[in-house]
């Protein structure tokens, strides 16, 4: 045999036999998925990932219970937090094909807070429960079409009417079965608008004619994708109404944003749990600002009115109003892991994966080699694309750079839309600036 040929055997065997052991090393990573002390699996399908678990502290007690369907979607979840005190706060069910079913909170006490039901992925009715009373809202394909509030003792109600062909609300207030108002707005809220915060219901505009007085602010705010240990998207997507009064979220999920936020409730009902950590990012963009502040002599005969009947004056008007108004759009990105092995060194292997694909998705280049997927393809890994366009509120899913650039064109050649409403107290209109 000459050595040419001695020498393209020896490379062949060679070759050979770094490729067994590479087979060996990927066979003896152990990606198996396995209770502990704080982590515990009730049940699992066959091939190993987790139908039902839940984590728990040291005194046993549960914070998180979830069970997810055999293609990884998420099922059901219980979330509990332990502040002021351990209690159920969130729980959400969905669909095999990761639509949302309905979702319900809760106040520390347990009592149901607020509750929404979903008809083809879309909000279908929403009802949140206060000691002022309850308020109904409506949706029809996802969009807003009517709001009833009737107070604790029953005799007031209140109804807002959203009309989007004619671009207009119509709002009613009565009072044992007397009509004490009725006036036509904007479809679309704006300065001076008024709004009962306990119940967040939207009520009569009190000021004539209000004038804003706007502002090209030309503000953004861009976050590379980074791991973070849940998806709470606080910071990126900010509460769609920000009130006088303050607010301080703890640990868990700025329920009370959910509220009123559309797209944040989409975000955190989807990935309400996260086994490792997740990949975010997010850009928002602040086009500008409207300010409003009322005359002296508005101020003044609102003040009257208020001092005169209390009451009345909160059945009508509620106990704040809208004093700026920023327009802009915002997006916001997660690559999400579940399924995670139990094994350090197999969930970084799969983090790194992740880290990759993220990359390929949003710059096209370096794309996972074949051995790369396969131990990626040994969890659930999603990468999706939610912004403030109506299209994109559940979220996009997307698998390489051409969707990703076919959304956010989509995004960039949409017009800026109101992202956030800040509140001012009625209280404040003498004393405040």
């Amino acid at each position: 045999m000459n050595n040419f040929i001695f020498r393209s055997v020896l490379l062949a065997i060679t070759v050979l036999l770094l490729s067994c052991q590479e087979d060996d090393n990927l066979s003896q990573t152990d990606y198996s998925i396995e209770s502990d002390a704080y982590f515990q699996i009730s049940s699992k399908y066959p091939n190993g990932w987790i139908k039902e678990a839940k984590r728990v502290d040291n005194l046993e007690n549960p914070y998180e219970q979830f069970e997810y369907y055999e293609n990884g979607y998420l099922k059901a979840a219980k979330i509990y937090s332990s502040f002021p005190q351990q209690h159920l706060y969130m729980e959400v069910s969905r669909s095999e094909d990761n639509k949302p079913l309905w979702s319900k909170y809760y106040t520390p006490e347990g009592d149901l807070w607020f509750e929404t039901t979903y008809k083809d992925g879309l909000a279908s009715e929403k009802k949140v429960y206060t000691g002022k009373g309850i308020s109904v809202y409506q949706y029809e394909d996802g969009d807003l079409t009517s709001i009833a509030f009737t107070r604790a003792d029953a005799n007031a109600t209140s109804s807002t009417v959203y009309d989007k062909t004619e671009g207009t609300r119509t709002v009613t207030i009565k009072k044992d079965g007397a009509t004490l108002l009725e006036e036509v707005y904007p479809y679309t809220e704006n300065i001076g608008a008024s709004i009962l915060t306990n119940n967040q219901v939207p009520l009569a505009n009190p000021f004539t004619n209000p004038e804003g007085n706007y502002s090209k602010l030309i503000e953004s705010f861009a976050q590379d994708a980074i791991w973070q240990i849940n998806a709470d998207p606080i910071e990126g997507v900010p509460a769609y109404r920000n009130f006088y009064e303050f607010y301080a979220p703890n640990t868990t999920f700025a329920t009370k944003f959910a509220v009123n936020s559309e797209l944040y409730q989409s975000i955190i009902e989807q990935y309400p749990v996260t086994e490792d950590q997740v990949l975010t990012l997010s850009y928002q963009h602040i086009e500008g600002r409207n300010s409003f502040l009322p005359p002296y002599q508005e101020r003044l005969s609102l003040t009257e009115e208020m001092e005169q009947d209390p009451s009345l004056f909160e059945l009508k008007y509620g106990n704040e109003y809208v004093e700026k108004v920023f327009y802009g759009k915002i997006l916001y990105m997660v690559g999400a892991l579940r399924n995670m092995p139990t094994d350090y060194n197999a969930a970084s292997e799969i983090k790194n994966a992740a880290r990759k694909q993220m990359n390929f998705i949003l710059y096209g280049t370096n794309e996972l080699t074949a051995q790369e997927q396969e131990v990626l393809d040994k969890v659930w890994f999603e990468v999706k694309f939610f912004s403030t366009l109506k299209a994109h509120r559940n979220g996009v899913v997307l698998t390489n750079n051409d969707d990703y650039n076919a959304v956010t064109q989509e995004f960039q050649d949409s017009e800026s839309s109101i992202i956030q409403l800040e509140y001012a107290a009625f209280e404040q209109l003498i004393t405040g600036s």
